[in-house]
C-alpha cells in the first residue's frame, strides 16, 4: 500500500477569499466505478448548478474528433506518397507532420477568405452541405478556438472571420452540432456541393493528403517592394517557408525576406492604418485598424481604449516620426517605418521598455510572427496540441467504443465534476495561476469549443473571463502546477493528481496564503475522490503540460531541467526500494513508470530576440536537422495556462474581455 501523501505546507489564516463548497452528490457514493450522477449539484463560486456546464455528449464527441486527428497524423507520418516531393520522404515522422501542419494553415486561410455568410435559416444543414472543410482545416480551427480570447477578438478585427463568428453566435454549439451531424470524421464522406465549393474557392484538392502533393509554394508579397512572389515550402538547404531558417531573395528588388521581416511589415501596416474610420486608410482595410489584445474590455467593445493604446505605441521612438497626417497620406509609410526599425522586432521591443507599463505592448508584439492576419500563430498552436492528443489517445479514450457502456463513462463524469471544482477554485483565487490535469483540460477544451456560451458561463459563474494560454514557459508552468496541487488539497481535502507524479515545482510555502481560499471542511465520500478500480482515471490526472514551451539558451532553465531529471531518477530508485520491501505493489510501480514525468519534454522556443520584455522565437518540432527544422512563432507572455487575472491592461480599462461580435449589424 502506498504511503500517505505528505500534508501541504502551513497557510496563514489572515486571508480568506471565499467559502469552500462541498462536492457531495445527492446520494452517497462509494469509491466504486458506478457513474456519478451529473444532475447533482455543482458548486462554482457562489452559485449552485443543477446541470453541468459541459455535457458528457460533447466531451465524447470531442474525443472522437481527437481520435480522427490522431489518425490523420498517423497517416501523414507513415505515408510514403509517390506524388509528394522526394524531399518529404527524407523526413522523419515528426518533421513530416510539421511540414503538413504548415500546409494545413495555408488551406485554413484560403477557406476562411472565401467562406460565405451563413443564411438565417437552416444554418447548420447549409454549412455542412456547402462549406464544411476537410479534416486538416477543421484541425486548425480547433486549435484556433482553443485560444478563445484571440479568436473572439479576431472575429471582430478580421472581416474574413465574420462568417465563423456568425455561426458561433447563432449556434452556440456549432462545433459539436457539426461533429454530431458528421458522426465519424474518419469515415465521413463530404457532400458533393461541399467538395465542389472547396475546390473552386481554394484551388486545391479536398483531400488533405492529395492537397499536400499540389501545395508546393507559399504566395507572398515582398515586404519592401510589394511584388507578388512564390516561395517553396521546403528546400534541401532548410530555407523553405515551412522551415526554421526560411529566407528568400525578392526577384524584383533583391530584398532578403525572412519570417521576422514579414512580421515587421505586418506590424507597421497595422500601426499606420489610421483608427478614425472617416480618414483615408493607408495599407490596410478597416477590419485591421485595431491591434490585437486592445479592442475588448469587461465592459464590451471599447474603441477608445484601442485607439489610446495604439497612440501610445505610435508615440515611441523611432516610429513616432510617422504619426502625422503627412505620413498617413503616404502609401510607403509602412515601409518607411519598417526601415526605421531596421526590419527587426527587437527594435520595437527596445522601444517598449520606455513605456511606463510595457506588458500590454509585449502582448501585442507577440501576435506578430509572420504575414498572416491572425493574432495566433496557428502552426505552433496545432503542434502544441499534439502532445495532449497523444496522451488522451494513449489512455484509450479516443476509441469510438471506449465509453459505449454507461458504467464505462465514469471517467468522463469524474472529469466533469473535477472541472467544476477547478472553476470554483479559480473563482475564489483572483491572483493564482491554475494549471489543469489531463482530464480537467479535456473538459475545459470541450467547454471552450462553445465560444459564446463559454464566455457567458465564465462571466456568470466565475465572475470573469478565463482565457487559455497554450504557450507557457516550462518552469513557470511547473511551479504554477505545484501551487495548484497544494491549493487543491488544502481546499478540497483530496489530492489533485493521482497518477503518481511528485509535485514538479519548487516548494512555495507561505506564498499560497495570499492566493487561495481556506477550506477547513474535507470530503468524506467526495465526488472528487477517484474510483479505486479505474486506473485510467488515475492516469488522466497527470498534469496537462501540452502548453509547455522552453526558451533555449537560458542557463537557469537548463539547470532547472537537470535538477528535475535528477529528482525524478532518485524518486524512481526510492519507489523500486519500496516495491522490494512490499510497501508498493508492482501494479503501482508500473503505472507510475508508464507516463513521462511532467514538464521535462516541452516544445522548444528558440528566442530570436532576448530582452527583459518577452522572448520571441520559433516553436521547433525537433532540434536542427539536415533539411532544416520546421517552425512557427510563439511567445511566452508570462501568463499561465489559465487566468490568475494577471493585469495586462496596465491601467487602461479593467481586465480583457472577449465579447463575441454582434453579427446582426
Amino acid at each position: 500500500m502506498s504511503a500517505t501523501p505528505p500534508p501541504p505546507p502551513p497557510y496563514s489564516e489572515s486571508v480568506s477569499l471565499g467559502p469552500c463548497p462541498l462536492y457531495f452528490p445527492e446520494q452517497p457514493l462509494t469509491s466504486s466505478s458506478r457513474p456519478r450522477d451529473t444532475a447533482s449539484t455543482f458548486h462554482v463560486g457562489l452559485r449552485d448548478l443543477h446541470d453541468p456546464l459541459v455535457q458528457i455528449k460533447h466531451v465524447r464527441l470531442h474525443l472522437l474528433f481527437l481520435g480522427a486527428l490522431h489518425d490523420l497524423r498517423r497517416r501523414v507520418e507513415s505515408s510514403n506518397q509517390g506524388s509528394w516531393l522526394p524531399l518529404i520522404g527524407e523526413l522523419d515522422g515528426e518533421q513530416r507532420w510539421s511540414w503538413f501542419v504548415n500546409l494545413a494553415v495555408e488551406r485554413f486561410q484560403r477557406w476562411v477568405e472565401h467562406l460565405s455568410q451563413p443564411s438565417r435559416s437552416n444554418t447548420l444543414a447549409r454549412f455542412v452541405r456547402n462549406d464544411l472543410p476537410p479534416l486538416d482545416v477543421w484541425m486548425v480551427l480547433h486549435a484556433y478556438l482553443l485560444n478563445p480570447q484571440s479568436f473572439a477578438e479576431d472575429s471582430i478585427r478580421l472581416g474574413m472571420l465574420r462568417p465563423l463568428a456568425t455561426l458561433a453566435v447563432s449556434l452556440s454549439d456549432f462545433f459539436f452540432d457539426t461533429l454530431d451531424t458528421i458522426d465519424d470524421m474518419i469515415l465521413w464522406k463530404p457532400h458533393t456541393a461541399s467538395r465542389s465549393n472547396w475546390v473552386s474557392k481554394t484551388g486545391l484538392p479536398f483531400d488533405p493528403i492529395e492537397g499536400a502533393a499540389v501545395l508546393l509554394h507559399q504566395e507572398l508579397l515582398c515586404p519592401k517592394c510589394k511584388a507578388a512572389i512564390s516561395v517553396p515550402y521546403i528546400t534541401a538547404d532548410g530555407t523553405g517557408y515551412a522551415q526554421q531558417n526560411f529566407t528568400h531573395l525578392c526577384p524584383s528588388c533583391a530584398f532578403e525576406i525572412t519570417r521576422e521581416r514579414l512580421a515587421v511589415a505586418k506590424l507597421t501596416t497595422d500601426l499606420t492604418a489610421h483608427h478614425l474610420l472617416h480618414e483615408p486608410q493607408v495599407g490596410a482595410t478597416n477590419t485591421q485598424l485595431f491591434l490585437p489584445y486592445t479592442l475588448r474590455t469587461v465592459f464590451g467593445e471599447d474603441r477608445l481604449r484601442a485607439i489610446t493604446i495604439k497612440q501610445q505605441l505610435l508615440s515611441l521612438k523611432p516610429i513616432s516620426q510617422f504619426n502625422s497626417r503627412k505620413w498617413r497620406q503616404n502609401p510607403d509609410v509602412g515601409v518607411a517605418m519598417a526601415e526605421s526599425l531596421n526590419w527587426k522586432l527587437s527594435e520595437v521591443q527596445k522601444s517598449l521598455l520606455s513605456l511606463q507599463k510595457p506588458k500590454i505592448g509585449a502582448k501585442i508584439l507577440g501576435s506578430y510572427c509572420d504575414q498572416r492576419p491572425f493574432s495566433v500563430e496557428l502552426v505552433g498552436a496545432v503542434l502544441r496540441q499534439g502532445s495532449f492528443i497523444r496522451k488522451i489517445h494513449n489512455l484509450g479514450w479516443t476509441s469510438p467504443s471506449y465509453f459505449e457502456k454507461r458504467e464505462d463513462a465514469v471517467a468522463l463524469h469524474y472529469a466533469i465534476v473535477r472541472y467544476h471544482a477547478f472553476l470554483d477554485m479559480i473563482s475564489s483565487s483572483q491572483h493564482m495561476l491554475v494549471v489543469p490535469t489531463l482530464d480537467i483540460d479535456l473538459v475545459w477544451h470541450s467547454h471552450q469549443l462553445s465560444g459564446p456560451r463559454y464566455q457567458k458561463d465564465c462571466r456568470t459563474n466565475v465572475g470573469r473571463y478565463i482565457d487559455h494560454d497554450d504557450k507557457i514557459e516550462q518552469f513557470h508552468l511547473s511551479d504554477a502546477f505545484d501551487a495548484t496541487c497544494r491549493a487543491w488539497e488544502k481546499r478540497y481535502g483530496v489530492p489533485y493528481t493521482q497518477c503518481g507524479c511528485p509535485l514538479p515545482g519548487n516548494t512555495i510555502g507561505q506564498k499560497l496564503a495570499r492566493l487561495v481560499a481556506h477550506g477547513s471542511r474535507h470530503y468524506p465520500l467526495s465526488r472528487l475522490a477517484p474510483p479505486a478500480d479505474q486506473p485510467e482515471i488515475l492516469a488522466a490526472s497527470h498534469p496537462s503540460d501540452h502548453n509547455t514551451v522552453a526558451v533555449l539558451g537560458l542557463p537557469s532553465n537548463s539547470n532547472a531541467k537537470t535538477q528535475r531529471e535528477s529528482k525524478a531518477f532518485r524518486r524512481r530508485e526510492r519507489e523500486a526500494s519500496r516495491v522490494r520491501k512490499g510497501e508498493m505493489t508492482q501494479e503501482e510501480f508500473k503505472r507510475i513508470a508508464e507516463h513521462t514525468a511532467p514538464f521535462l519534454v516541452p516544445v522548444s522556443l528558440t528566442p530570436a530576440v532576448m530582452t527583459p520584455v518577452t522572448p520571441l522565437g520559433q516553436v521547433m518540432s525537433t532540434d536542427d536537422w539536415a533539411l532544416g527544422s520546421f517552425a512557427g512563432c510563439a511567445t511566452d507572455s508570462g501568463a499561465a495556462c489559465i487566468t490568475g487575472s494577471i493585469d495586462l491592461n496596465e491601467g487602461y480599462v479593467g481586465s480583457f474581455d472577449v465579447s463575441w461580435p454582434n453579427t446582426t449589424t
